[in-house]
């Protein structure tokens, strides 16, 4: 009769519990990968940047990285209502505890917010997440091991001055800016 008991216990528990479930990133990537409409790119490091352009210190900060996972919804005249579902299940994903903000910027009509995950000395990943109502909705993970988010931040400035090669990326680039797949 214990054995009975136990197992109902185990049964009504793990019942609730994936009531509760909320959905994670992971999950979202995995649930959207195969989504027509979804771009989805992984990109390992070394497409990231040209490592002869970089500085000591930017080089050991991407070996920190291992790899950054994309998708994304190009902006179309008919999936404006699909894009704004997205919106919202990202906004309530990233809303959970372990999602830390690290930053946010942009308006009403495009935004980008910076999230990491882990502490603020061995960052595991950073998440940036950005729509334009121009260009569509997206997501990136950067997965990282130790990653250290003011190093992390410092490289970022750096992509946005001009300072690192990103040559290797042009075709990613391209492909998500897209409007017609």
């Amino acid at each position: 009769m214990n054995l009975f008991r136990i197992a109902s216990v185990v049964l009504v528990a793990s019942f609730f519990s994936a009531c509760n479930s909320e959905q994670s990133l992971q999950e979202y990537y995995v649930d959207n990968q195969g989504d027509k409409e979804f771009v989805a790119v992984d990109v390992p490091t070394s497409l990231f940047a040209n490592t002869a352009s970089l500085t000591a210190e930017q080089k050991t900060t991407l070996e920190t990285v291992k790899k950054i996972n994309i998708i994304a919804i190009p902006k179309k005249e008919e999936n404006n209502l699909k894009i704004d579902q997205e919106k919202a299940k990202i906004s309530k994903i990233l809303k959970d505890d372990k999602y830390q903000l690290l930053m946010r910027f942009g308006g009403n009509a495009h935004k980008i917010e910076v999230y990491y995950t882990g502490n603020e000395e061995a960052v595991d990943e950073v998440i940036i997440y950005g729509f334009d109502e121009t260009k569509g909705v997206g997501i990136a993970r950067v997965l990282g091991d130790k990653m250290n988010p003011s190093d992390i931040l410092q490289l970022v400035k750096s992509l946005d001055n001009g300072e690192i090669n990103m040559e290797g990326l042009n075709g990613i680039t391209k492909m998500l800016t897209r409007s017609e797949m």
